[in-house]
């Protein structure tokens, strides 16, 4: 579902004092608490980058001012955005097909292919061979874990499609009852970034001897390596901007990222908090 959508009439009549020319403004659905209903709103400059501010309105469309229940709408719409939004880049959208599924064999089959060919020649880019086979392994791993992250997404979609089956609103309840299996799909994450940090030296080294390698057969009006040499040169950049984004989770224990977990929502709420939209002059 769409978690955020734009302002109503009704909605905008009640925040039009608090926006500014120029911006996105977005509406979340509404969550329970406590058995009244709540929205987010958020304001947003047009334009990559640009930070984000926030209002709360209650049902009736007023301005939520207690700071306390503005903190726990918070931590629902930011749990309802992750359990329920299908919007691209959402975790619901990581769930792949069959097709997607073997792609990714055919990826794998590609990458190795150029690999190969890497360490064919490996000694003239100073790259040791036993990287090569480090990060082939890697690879390998990859695509078992990303089949693990497959059927955990699925079974976290049964647990939220049952959880919501009989309720309207998203509510605290949902986010404890689905917790657990929310946890297995972060996990993979987690999983996931611990793995390819493993060679996180040796990507550059094999990206820069793909480019190398590419322009050189091309040179020579050699095509046939093309593709192979292009994936991994476009897989080793992917890993390095993995690394670099989420360097933070590659350092931490497997306990301290299940207790980052469960505190997102506090942090992320603790964010909002601090960030609210005064009244425009």
């Amino acid at each position: 579902m769409i978690v955020y959508r734009m302002a109503s009439a009704e909605e905008m009549a009640v925040i039009k004092e608090y926006s500014k020319l120029f911006e996105d403004i977005k509406v979340s659905e509404s969550v329970d608490l406590g058995g009244k209903l709540y929205k987010e709103v958020i304001f947003k400059k047009k334009g990559i980058g640009k930070s984000e501010e926030y209002l709360y309105l209650d049902g009736e469309n007023k301005i939520v001012e207690k700071e306390s229940i503005r903190a726990r709408v918070a931590r629902l719409t930011f749990f309802m955005d992750a359990y329920l939004n299908d919007e691209p880049g959402s975790i619901i959208r990581a769930l792949q097909g069959e097709d997607e599924i073997e792609k990714n064999k055919d990826d794998l089959e590609l990458m190795e292919e150029g690999l190969k060919l890497i360490s064919n020649r490996c000694s003239k880019y100073n790259i040791d061979k036993g990287e090569i086979e480090k990060v082939q392994a890697i690879l390998v791993k990859l695509l078992e874990l990303r089949g693990k992250t497959n059927e955990k997404l699925k079974d976290f979609l049964k647990v939220v499609e049952a959880e919501m089956q009989n309720k309207k609103y998203f509510d605290e309840a949902v986010i404890d009852n689905c917790m657990a299996s929310y946890k297995e799909v972060m996990i993979c994450n987690y999983e996931k970034v611990q793995l390819i940090s493993r060679a996180a030296l040796s990507y550059g080294k094999l990206r820069g001897a793909a480019e190398k390698m590419r322009r050189g057969y091309n040179l020579r009006f050699i095509t046939s390596h093309t593709e192979a040499l292009m994936k991994v040169s476009y897989m080793m950049g992917y890993f390095e901007n993995l690394i670099k984004a989420y360097g933070s989770m590659a350092k931490m224990t497997y306990n301290d990222y299940l207790k980052n977990i469960v505190n997102s929502g506090k942090i992320n709420a603790e964010y909002k908090c601090s960030a609210i939209r005064k009244k425009q002059k």
